[in-house]
């Protein structure tokens, strides 16, 4: 009896529709009835097809275990970004102000006030002639970001004419939430 290796098919009239596995079937059998198949159902290896509920919840959980995970690292990396990027802010603000000292322009000096305020912390950019001075912009710091130094009024950094130096070394730091940057502003007027 020759056997040959087939795929087991469901018969409809005259058309197989493969159902799963490899069975071995009896050809000349099949040839005569359509109708009988005979099997060796030890080499029968059907494959299953989707997934089993607990499958699907496990990797469900692994997933909601990732999200979690991920959305910690999401948080602590914007908060990180929101605070440099106000602590850049200042800087470039301050680096500004010492440039319009140094040109002279308008005949001022160039300064920045940080003030601390219940209301919501923010800084001014401003010109003066050592007597009166002239606000040219306030910037609020971002939601939640607050300076940490000065700690309570304000503190100003003025940028003398020509040399861009200031009388004292000083620094400014913003938090938020717990996190601090800090900006230093040497005598010689760099700005780190």
């Amino acid at each position: 009896m020759q056997e040959k290796q087939f795929t087991i098919s469901k018969i409809q009239g005259e058309q197989l529709t493969p159902l799963c596995g490899h069975l071995t079937i009896d050809k000349q059998i099949f040839a005569k009835r359509r109708s009988a198949v005979s099997c060796h159902m030890s080499k029968v290896k059907c494959l299953q097809k989707g997934f089993s509920l607990l499958e699907l919840l496990i990797v469900i959980a692994i997933l909601a275990i990732l999200a979690a995970v991920g959305a910690g690292f999401y948080r602590g990396f914007a908060k990180n970004v929101e605070l440099q990027s106000s602590s850049k802010m200042i800087a470039s603000d301050l680096r500004q102000m010492r440039a319009k000292s140094m040109a002279g322009e308008s005949g001022y000096k160039w300064g920045v006030r940080f003030v601390k305020d219940a209301g919501g912390d923010y800084y001014i950019t401003f010109s003066t002639d050592g007597t009166n001075s002239t606000t040219t912009a306030t910037t609020t710091l971002s939601s939640g970001v607050t300076f940490s130094d000065p700690s309570s009024g304000y503190k100003e950094v003025i940028f003398n004419k020509i040399t861009g130096t200031v009388p004292t070394a000083t620094t400014t730091s913003v938090t938020l939430e717990g996190t601090t940057a800090t900006t230093t502003i040497s005598t010689i007027g760099t700005i780190y």
